[in-house]
């Protein structure tokens, strides 16, 4: 098993409510960060943004890939779709490895 999909595993069942953990969080240079509504697939712990299902079909971060035929952006009825807040300070990481003084480690 690939080390990007052991961290995905370890910290899933660890803390099951946080969503799907991605190795690499950073979209990189030739993508924007993702965003509420972004279509695309996860390879080697990375997303892969493929188009918005918010944004119409002419939106220029669209130029990349295009959208499905026939795309009409999904309207979102709900007042506050989007819910802010922070995560608690701790440190996430899989049962595997350690923390000290600022530092990480592996135990296994």
């Amino acid at each position: 098993m690939a080390h990007y999909d052991i961290f995905r595993q370890k910290l899933a069942i660890k803390y099951p409510a946080y969503g799907y953990a991605l190795w690499e969080p950073s979209p990189g240079e030739d993508s924007p960060t993702v965003q509420v509504g972004d279509v695309g697939f996860i390879r080697q712990g990375q997303f892969n943004r493929l188009f918005n299902a918010l944004l119409p079909a002419d939106h220029p971060s669209h130029e990349r890939y295009g959208v499905p035929d026939h795309h009409e952006p999904l309207k979102v009825n709900i007042l506050r779709h989007i819910e802010m807040r922070m995560l608690s300070p701790n440190n996430f990481r899989s049962a595997d490895v350690g923390s000290f003084g600022g530092g990480v480690f592996a135990t296994g």
